[in-house]
């Protein structure tokens, strides 16, 4: 009797352990997945995109020249300079996110293409003063000229008359700002509030790999 009752301790005392570890063990899986889905380590942190906008403020200036006599002559590629505004996306390691439009480097965008729209029309001037055979001149007298033509100088001229070049701040901010949580899904992200994505990381570069469009960030 006293072997059986020490067996059947041995015996509880065995299930006892076996249903501590299992209880551990299960712990430990969903919590490993709990952190597993809300955030990856190695993602967190401060990414940031730049949008180019070169082309499309290109293509707004020659449509608008076109319009206009030796219009269609004017190199407005070759006056363009790179055009750009970031976009920040913040990743944080409790799994919430935010981007944000940074209208600093929008508004700065927009003065570069304003400034290249008045080298074209300058340039367009230009090729008019040749097409009479009469001497060009400085740009103070081109200047002069467009002033005169225009009834105003030509900065008011192109701020009132002249073409949006670059997309409305409140626009790309509809496109791009937002607030959420995220998880980690193998090689998914998923964004409350946005589409889920494929992404590629490593140290410095983060791709963003959605259903119609793909975004490149570098940690900043």
């Amino acid at each position: 009797m006293a072997k059986e009752k020490k067996s059947r301790g041995h015996k509880l005392i065995v299930l006892l352990l076996l249903f501590v570890i299992l209880l551990l063990s299960a712990i430990s899986c969903a919590l490993s997945l709990r952190l597993y889905k809300r955030s990856d380590p190695s993602l967190a942190g401060h990414w940031q995109m730049e949008l180019m906008l070169t082309d499309s403020a290109s293509a707004r200036a020659k449509l608008w020249l076109n319009a206009a006599a030796l219009g269609d002559q004017v190199d407005v590629e070759a006056c363009m300079p790179k055009l750009t505004a970031h976009v920040d996306l913040y990743l944080n390691n409790d799994g919430s996110w935010s981007r944000r439009l940074d209208g600093a480097s929008l508004d700065e965008a927009r003065e570069k293409a304003e400034s290249a729209l008045g080298n074209a029309l300058r340039e367009l001037a230009r090729l008019r003063v040749v097409n009479t055979g009469r001497p060009v001149g400085t740009d103070a007298e081109l200047d002069a000229r467009l002033a005169a033509a225009a009834g105003m100088p030509l900065e008011r001229y192109l701020a009132e008359y002249g073409p949006r070049l670059l997309p409305a701040a409140d626009e790309l901010r509809a496109q791009y700002d937002g607030s959420g949580s995220y998880q980690i899904e193998g090689v998914h992200i998923r964004f409350d509030g946005l589409d889920g994505a494929r992404y590629l990381a490593d140290d410095a570069l983060l791709v963003l790999e959605f259903t119609d469009r793909t975004e490149v960030y570098r940690r900043a």
